[in-house]
């Protein structure tokens, strides 16, 4: 007997022409945000106030965690912008962190 599994359909046909503007957008965004946060932790550490090697084991406290998710809402709505409003719902249900 073979399972039938369904999964989630994120892309229609009409959506494949934005795929390359949405990853360009994403390698940007990445990048942008690696090059500052490897430049603060340089400078941050040079300074004597961190020791880079603390973020491998710090975890957000509840405000911090509240601002970290509104700040991911805002990213993947930025992000999948070009696609109709409809699926940009669907997609941050789908996309929710499951605790």
């Amino acid at each position: 007997m073979e399972i039938e599994r369904t999964l989630p359909n994120y892309l229609q046909p009409e959506d494949i022409e934005t795929l390359a503007r949405q990853n360009v957008q994403l390698m940007t965004e990445l990048w942008i945000t690696k090059d500052r946060l490897f430049m603060l932790e340089d400078m941050l550490e040079k300074k004597g106030i961190i020791d880079r090697r603390v973020f491998d084991t710090a975890e957000p406290d509840e405000s911090l965690s509240k601002e970290l998710e509104a700040q991911r809402v805002a990213y993947i709505k930025r992000i999948m912008g070009v696609l109709p409003e409809h699926r940009t719902t669907e997609l941050l249900k789908d996309a929710a962190p499951k605790l």
